[in-house]
């Protein structure tokens, strides 16, 4: 593994540890270059940045950036290429003006955005090639844009920097988690002034900035340059970005982390070009571990995009698609998905894909016709009534949530076939399940946590009612058909008066809790809710960090949600543990937080080591006979039964 892609995962393992804590640090008051507060100078040393354009790079959970962009009015991007780490920044500052965040490679960033009107990077420049990152940095700044650095001088071991340009192991240290191993360039500060003026850039002052505490080794080094005129500022020696080497570096990591488990479909993401589905997105964009949204309602919410490519894979495995087999897609999207199940089908199988928008059909053909996939038909319609046409199909994939399963899907599987839906089973609740049928009972064979965009415009739309549960809407429930809510009574809700109740039972950070999410969403009568937080609602103490996932429980006007914080004990091999409690507001709160708590400690005890298994039922079918761990819920379309096994 090369040193950037060890610190790339390095990172990555970072952001998943502090998005289990639900960590966000807050937006600083002064924009700080060391980790010592108040220690060097701030914001001045960019220069008079108001209205002007400012690269984050490496901006990590975009405190930094928004510092700027609030106290400074400056227009900030935030580069980062940890989709973890972007996954932070987002969910604490999504819709923050003049902040945007990009998850991407620096460089091939730079080499089709518009020039820059200064760049910073707070301790993140030494994790990438300086012979990569610094020529891109002379390319996307203007003539005279200034460039400030904060890098490592010397080590908590007493290492001095290094004279030649190569990276060295270092560790970043965790607080409660075991240490991330890293290669990070330590450089003399002679040795970066030189690569600086070979990249076309003038140093101005290099400070260095000792630990605090006298007996600590650590030294800080702060970097101000600028860039030079006096060559051409879009002419690059690095490599123009590349859509094979982009979909390449993805696809790497999807089958790093797993994703991507089989031969075939990493042969297919391999080989179908995304890009070639979203024009108007960027190279960096197109193949980002992310989803692009691709249209919007009149109040400006998405309502299309192009699924998250770790998702797409996932489901791909999920379905399990055999060369010379027909599929039926439900929700063409962009047309990428049903061009990689027409690559996986090859030219003896067929894909027939759906959508409820005509401009959405015409991209999705727009889309196959300039990749060269010509085994798939895209069809305008109601994705709930399949497609009868094409009929019997292998395999059925939904690619838009549904709360019920439409009885044409089910009729339209030839037999030994799989459904594959996203299906919300209560609540706020969903996951990707494989349904064969077996023995005339359609059975699952497999699910995966996920959430996708619902079916609309059609006979099984399953709409969501966004409630806000304070006046500066910083806090919102999100709830759907199946749930009762009382809007104004839950209108001011953490106003009134608070309790906690804590059940003992822990995770590790990095472990999932969606086993327990669903055990909740079965178990309580109204099931369990999505519940976003703004940074500022956790930052001002109106609620505790939140649990990030599905989290609240209502009743009336009495709400509670799930938290956690840092536990006593720690697992066998040391690795820190969190405990989850339950936190409620309202006139019933300490009775509805005992409720939840005591579900928490009843599905610890008893059906955390079990499998889960999923049926489809008619809603005629005979009741079965109630057990611990079985339930049943019906919908508008179907009995759906959820049993711990």
């Amino acid at each position: 593994m090369s040193a950037e892609d060890t610190n790339t995962r390095a990172w990555h393992i970072y952001g998943q540890r502090q998005l289990a804590r639900a960590y966000t640090p807050p937006v600083p008051a002064r924009l700080g270059w060391t980790p010592w507060e108040g220690i060097g100078p701030g914001a001045e040393v960019l220069g008079e940045i108001t209205g002007r354009r400012v690269l984050d790079i490496g901006s990590g959970a975009g405190h930094h950036a928004v510092h700027l962009a609030q106290a400074h009015e400056a227009r900030v991007t935030g580069i980062e290429l940890s989709p973890t780490q972007h996954e932070r920044a987002v969910s604490a500052h999504a819709g923050v003006p003049d902040v945007e965040f990009v998850q991407a490679d620096v460089t091939d960033y730079l080499a089709e955005a518009e020039p820059f009107d200064a760049a910073y990077a707070i301790g993140t420049l030494a994790f990438i090639d300086p012979h990569r990152s610094l020529p891109a940095l002379r390319d996307g700044l203007r003539p005279g844009a200034p460039l400030i650095l904060s890098l490592l001088h010397t080590d908590l071991h007493g290492r001095a920097p290094s004279t030649e340009v190569a990276p060295r192991e270092q560790t970043i240290l965790l607080r409660d988690d075991p240490p991330l191993p890293t290669q990070m360039w330590v450089l003399t500060p002679q040795l970066w002034e030189n690569l600086l003026t070979e990249y076309n850039f003038r140093v101005e002052t290099i400070d260095l900035f000792p630990h605090p505490d006298e007996n600590a080794t650590v030294i800080q080094q702060l970097l101000r340059a600028r860039r030079l005129p006096d060559r051409p500022a879009r002419v690059s020696s690095i490599e123009a970005p590349c859509a094979d080497r982009l979909r390449a570096q993805l696809i790497g990591h999807l089958v790093e982390t797993g994703c991507v488990r089989t031969p075939r479909v990493e042969d297919a993401m391999r080989t179908v070009p995304r890009h070639l589905f979203l024009p108007n997105a960027p190279l960096v964009k197109a193949y980002g571990n992310a989803p692009v949204d691709t249209k919007f309602d009149g109040s400006g919410c998405s309502i299309s995009c192009a699924s998250q490519p770790d998702i797409v894979a996932m489901m791909l495995e999920q379905l399990d698609v055999q060369p010379g087999q027909k599929i039926l897609e439900l929700g063409a999207g962009t047309g990428f998905n049903a061009g990689v199940l027409g690559y996986l089908v090859g030219e003896k199988g067929h894909v027939t894909t759906i959508d409820v928008d005509q401009d959405i059909v015409a991209g999705a053909r727009s889309g196959l016709a300039a990749a060269g996939i010509h085994n798939v038909d895209v069809i305008l319609g109601d994705g709930a009534l399949g497609h009868a046409t094409n009929a019997p199909y292998d395999r059925i994939e939904a690619t838009v949530g549904a709360h019920g399963v439409p009885h044409a899907w089910l009729d339209q599987i030839a037999p030994g076939g799989r459904l594959l839906t996203p299906l919300r089973l209560r609540g706020s609740v969903s996951r990707s399940i494989a349904f064969e049928n077996q023995d005339g009972a359609w059975r699952s064979v497999g699910s995966q946590m996920n959430t996708f965009m619902p079916l609309r415009k059609g006979i099984a739309d399953d709409p969501r009612v966004f409630v806000p549960l304070d006046p500066d809407h910083t806090v919102t429930l999100v709830t759907n058909g199946d749930q009762k809510v009382d809007a104004d009574a839950l209108s001011d809700i953490f106003r009134q008066p608070r309790t906690e109740a804590w059940t003992d039972v822990t995770f590790r950070g990095p472990e999932s809790a969606e086993y327990l999410e669903l055990w909740l969403t079965c178990s309580m009568p109204n099931g369990l809710s999505r519940m976003p937080a703004k940074n500022e609602a956790i930052e001002t103490g109106l609620v505790t960090a939140p649990y990030p996932s599905s989290t609240a429980v209502f009743e009336g006007g009495t709400l509670t949600y799930l938290t956690r914080r840092p536990h006593a004990k720690t697992a066998p091999d040391g690795a820190a543990l969190y405990e989850f409690g339950v936190i409620g507001h309202g006139p019933d709160a300490e009775a509805l937080a005992s409720d939840v708590a005591d579900q928490v400690r009843t599905w610890n005890q008893g059906f955390r080591t079990l499998d889960v298994a999923f049926e489809i039922q008619p809603l005629d079918a005979t009741p079965l006979a109630p057990k611990p761990g079985r339930f049943t819920f019906d919908n508008p379309l179907n009995r759906i039964v959820i049993e711990w096994q």
